[in-house]
């Protein structure tokens, strides 16, 4: 019986750990438009001359890590947040806010809204493919073992597009 709840407690303490999610801590690139944003371990560096740009984590949730510009005065109205995946192969998106009402998020207007492509990412291996390169060249390009794992990203950037398909029906 000793042996058995031992055994139960173990489980239970392994499977609480696998459940967390980790930050990856090698550099990852975003291609934002005309602008690159690279995030390492908790902070974040956007290569623009973009006078709100956050660089350090605000909070963490289901969709990611938040690295927000908050307004600082009654003057400042705009907002910009950065909502960067766990997963760093996942693309991040950049939502630029109204913040005039007020300083709590709340209060904020969504302005606009733009997807920022993972470098070396499933969307970035689509892209690649769907322009005419071969596994084999994705492979090569984005530094990926063989073409089995090129075959992967592409395979899973096909099912979260046809999920979003899906579900914009």
């Amino acid at each position: 019986m000793t042996n058995q709840l031992t055994l139960m407690a173990i489980l239970v303490a392994a499977s609480a750990c696998a459940g967390t999610a980790h930050r990856s801590t090698s550099p990852v690139r975003y291609a934002c438009g005309d602008s690159a944003v690279v995030r390492t371990g908790e902070s974040l560096r956007i290569d623009a001359d973009a006078p709100l740009a956050p660089t350090q984590l605000g909070w963490s949730d289901d969709a990611g890590d938040h690295f927000v510009t908050w307004p600082n005065s009654v003057t400042d109205v705009e907002a910009v947040e950065y909502v960067v995946p766990h997963d760093a192969r996942k693309d991040a998106v950049v939502k630029r806010y109204d913040a005039s009402a007020g300083y709590s998020s709340s209060d904020w207007r969504l302005l606009d809204k733009q997807v920022c492509r993972a470098e070396g990412g499933y969307n970035d291996a689509l892209a690649r493919w769907m322009n005419g390169d071969s596994l084999d060249k994705v492979a090569k390009d984005l530094s990926l073992d063989d073409r089995g794992h090129a075959r992967q990203l592409v395979r899973k950037a096909l099912a979260q597009l046809q999920k979003q398909y899906f579900n914009d029906r």
